[in-house]
């Protein structure tokens, strides 16, 4: 029988919320004819500092595919299928790395910046709405929680 435990309790809670925040993208992501896994891929892009991979891991350069692929926490082939509706879409280019011409290193087009900017609106009202009734200190500590959680998984 399986018994009650707070650490599987706070683990579950996690994936739920993590589950209800893809739904609620959803919302306003497919607006724009993207999934969300090629809106993160955008804000990736965009040099998002608000996104925890990023903050982990400074980058001089635009990303490669494979960084993608480790942010997102899929393979290399998978982030491929990710990114080629968004080139044919012309909101991102890959260009060869000026060093290693094998490399490609990939960037937001001018569209792509452009539909980056349109979506911020919606972006942030729905991100206001999700954390409605949690102040400022209770936000600092989720997200200090939250990273000592992703620090131990890492490890």
């Amino acid at each position: 029988m399986i018994k009650k435990n707070i650490d599987t309790s706070i683990l579950l809670a996690i994936y739920e919320t993590s589950t209800q925040l893809l739904k609620k993208n959803l919302e306003w992501v497919e607006k724009e004819g993207l999934t969300n896994q090629q809106w993160v891929i955008l804000i990736h892009l965009a040099k998002d500092p608000n996104l925890p991979y990023l903050k982990r891991n400074m980058h001089e350069k635009p990303l490669m595919a494979s960084e993608l692929a480790d942010s997102l926490g899929v393979t290399r082939a998978n982030v491929t299928n990710l990114l080629t509706p968004l080139i044919n879409k012309g909101l991102i280019s890959q260009d060869e790395d000026d060093k290693d011409r094998r490399k490609k290193r990939l960037a937001l087009t001018k569209k792509g910046q452009k539909i980056i900017e349109k979506m911020q609106p919606a972006r942030y009202a729905s991100n206001t709405a999700m954390l409605r009734g949690l102040k400022k200190e209770e936000k600092q500590q989720l997200i200090s929680c939250l990273e000592k959680i992703t620090e131990n998984i890492v490890k």
